[in-house]
């Protein structure tokens, strides 16, 4: 058994960020800055997304997962698939789950929401 800990969303502040954007009060480059890594990472390993991106409206929108921890290893800091990840959880181990969003388009990307994942 395993234990997803509460998520932590960052929504709020994703809106606010928006908004300023498209109020002008932030520019294009600090929120379409997503590298080649986590481009890539959306591409191969996201899930896609309802709704349209925030910033461009494209309908590239995807969301992609990272793990993070010691006990992962040569793992850690990578982006993986939910089968994946139920397959660390499977092995006991302790992690913490990162879900990003991208725009595999513009670049825009998010952290939406944190947890860690406890063995139980």
């Amino acid at each position: 058994m395993v234990a997803i800990m509460p998520w932590v969303s960052h929504g709020l502040s994703r809106m606010r960020l928006i908004r300023d954007y498209k109020a002008g009060l932030v520019s294009s480059e600090s929120v379409q800055d997503a590298d080649f890594l986590l481009v890539t990472a959306a591409t191969f390993h996201g899930y896609p997304r309802e709704g349209r991106c925030p910033i461009c409206d494209d309908d590239t929108l995807r969301t992609v997962y990272w793990v993070y921890g010691d006990e992962l290893k040569n793992r850690a800091g990578t982006a993986r698939s939910l089968e994946e990840i139920d397959a660390f959880a499977a092995e006991g181990l302790t992690f913490d789950l990162h879900e990003v969003e991208v725009c595999t388009s513009c670049k825009w990307n998010y952290l939406l929401r944190t947890s860690t994942v406890l063995p139980e």
